[in-house]
């Protein structure tokens, strides 16, 4: 499903002929944003520990990118590939709130050392770049009122959610002591195109259509009640891009979901409706994530759509079907 923004020409003057650096570009998200940054001209750089991506990521683009292999915290190779840089999209990290809980060092040492590690590279090679960061709505206090604005309570149950809002911290400070300018997106919960189906710990709606598209069971906790805000990768990309491009946007804070709020039980009926095969199984909370469940969640998103004019525009239903069509549905390459 190709979602283009309708500010295309504004996009492709922004982008075209500037360095742009993707951290873990060959992941969910990333795998996503290079091929729209390499579509609109830019010079795309992806820094990632491995080569090459996943099977499925478009070869195309391939050409057009320059790759740096390292973790992010190889400070050697990080200085490289920031150097120059105009934009920088941090997408490398450590994801799951439940996991964080049980490996809180590790999360620690990835997320926030990582940053720290990327931001002093930009202090010293790329002072002019925006970096933009995903942060979550984990960041958030449990069960409070939906919509959720940015301006809600900051008491997060998991680690990962800590460690977020620690590093929103890390790019304010060092927006006031270097200047360096930076975006933070709390991201609700984004699903589409190249999320590995074993990510269960994040990508919920992907590895519900990877059970359902297999005629197995898709088991939702409890009942399936509490309400969730999906957003397609599509979508999101978009929204990462025009925010690295608005100066009114330099270090800003923003949602970034759907706006709409979806429980667990209707989004499984959903997915076994579009899919044509599954069914859905209730079973009871694990412990692990009984005690990261922060209750119902809907973004508002009033804040992005009035600063740079961006508005989610892929159905939840249209994009459930995207996903089964271009993953599941796709022709397998001889």
């Amino acid at each position: 499903m190709s979602v283009k923004s309708s500010h295309e020409a504004p996009l492709a003057a922004a982008y075209r002929g500037r360095v742009a650096l993707v951290t873990g570009g060959f992941g969910f998200m990333g795998s996503n944003l290079v091929p729209r940054l390499a579509q609109l001209g830019a010079e795309v750089r992806v820094m990632a520990r491995s080569w090459p991506p996943q099977a499925e990521f478009d070869e195309g683009v391939h050409p057009a990118v320059r790759f740096f292999k390292g973790d992010i915290r190889d400070e050697a190779v990080l200085q490289d590939a920031v150097e120059g840089c105009d934009y920088i999209f941090h997408l490398a990290g450590k994801s799951g709130a439940s996991t964080s809980n049980e490996s809180p060092i590790e999360d620690l040492d990835v997320n926030c050392r990582g940053l720290l590690l990327l931001l002093d590279a930009m202090r010293l090679g790329a002072t002019e770049a925006v970096i933009v960061f995903p942060s979550s709505r984990l960041v958030y206090a449990p069960k409070l009122p939906v919509p959720v604005p940015e301006t809600a309570p900051t008491t997060p149950l998991s680690i990962y959610g800590a460690h977020k809002l620690v590093a929103e911290n890390y790019l304010r400070i060092f927006g006031l002591q270097h200047g360096l300018k930076s975006v933070v997106m709390r991201i609700t919960n984004p699903y589409g195109p190249y999320q590995r189906p074993e990510q269960r710990s994040y990508g919920v709606i992907n590895q519900f259509i990877h059970e359902a598209m297999r005629g197995r069971s898709i088991t939702v906790f409890g009942r399936g009640e509490q309400l969730r805000d999906y957003i397609h990768v599509d979508d999101v990309v978009e929204a990462l891009l025009a925010v690295a491009m608005s100066p009114a946007a330099a270090g800003a804070t923003y949602n970034l979901g759907s706006g709409t709020g979806t429980s667990l039980a209707d989004l499984a009926a959903l997915i076994v409706d579009v899919a044509g095969s599954g069914r859905v199984e209730h079973v009871p909370w694990p412990q692990s994530e009984a005690s990261v469940e922060t209750g119902d969640f809907c973004a508002d998103i009033a804040r992005i759509e009035a600063a740079v004019g961006w508005a989610p525009r892929v159905k939840l239903r249209d994009g459930i079907q995207d996903v089964i069509t271009r993953v599941h549905r796709a022709p397998q390459r001889g």
